[in-house]
């Protein structure tokens, strides 16, 4: 543990972790709060209503309409803003719970060991061998379209993968000196937990968690694609993407928009969690 003395550097010392940080995960980290401020605040950005027809059929991008019309005439622009919403949030709200769920489990697990170890080891072996996108599209389909069964589906088959982590790196730092130090003190229980064990697990399942939104947000987007998520007209990305699929060849800006939205948004989170794991490395 460092001294007091140096927990108060110069003020440059505070920005060492970003000399960790490579530009591009710069650009990463800045893109996902940006799209994360989007998400939050998409509502009162919208130009038109996105349910409402604001001009002819089929405009391309340009002039009032940046990224052109629909097929009704609806602004796609202010369709993309309101679904970069419905899949942003949920994404995060999916990793969250998992996080949350899996690292309580993966963390007591860890902790207690003995036949309790055992028995959640094999509960979260069971989740981890299914076919967890097939199982999740299954899911959907027996409790219904919509995007809160959608969360639910992708969460049940989420949270083990951090179960799995936290247990592990709860088992590594719990043979550290100091922690056996504080448990030959008698630290014990949720002290033990929530001071020793949970602390040093965070990073690893920060970096974890991080990366996963890229594929929460894929995931989501297929079964939107699919026709499993929120009910026509919601402007959910994956459904403007199935639905306009077929006029890719003369109104190529309907499915192609979406689309790169959706890779924009995967693609600045994975550079994201590179960011937060170089900024980590050697802290």
């Amino acid at each position: 543990m460092a001294h007091p003395t140096e927990l108060a550097p110069s003020t440059s010392s505070n920005f060492d972790w970003l000399r960790r940080v490579g530009w591009l995960e710069r650009i990463g980290l800045a893109g996902v709060l940006a799209i994360t401020l989007i998400a939050l605040i998409g509502p009162l950005l919208l130009p038109y209503d996105p349910m409402l027809r604001v001009g002819a059929a089929y405009l391309p991008p340009g002039g009032s309409f940046w990224f052109g019309t629909d097929e009704i005439g609806r602004d796609l622009f202010s369709r993309v803003l309101l679904g970069v919403r419905y899949t942003w949030l949920p994404g995060l709200a999916v990793i969250g719970v998992s996080l949350l769920i899996g690292t309580s489990v993966g963390v007591f697990a860890g902790m207690v060991g003995g036949w309790v170890d055992t028995l959640l080891q094999r509960v979260v072996e069971l989740f981890l061998v299914l076919p967890s996108t097939l199982i999740a599209l299954a899911v959907v389909a027996a409790l219904g379209p919509g995007l809160l069964n959608t969360m639910i589906a992708i969460t049940i088959f989420w949270w083990p993968w951090y179960a799995r982590m936290s247990r592990d790196e709860v088992r590594r730092i719990r043979a550290r000196p100091h922690v056996e130090a504080a448990r030959i003190a008698g630290v014990k229980g949720p002290r033990l937990m929530l001071r020793y064990l949970l602390p040093g697990a965070a990073p690893a399942l920060a970096v974890a968690a991080t990366l996963d939104v890229a594929n929460i947000i894929l995931t989501l987007s297929v079964i939107s694609f699919l026709g499993l998520g929120l009910p026509a007209p919601a402007p959910e990305l994956g459904a403007m993407t199935s639905r306009s699929v077929d006029s890719l060849t003369t109104y190529w800006w309907l499915p192609i928009i979406p689309a790169l939205v959706i890779f924009l948004m995967s693609m600045l989170a994975n550079l994201a969690g590179d960011g937060i794991r170089s900024a980590l490395r050697g802290a």
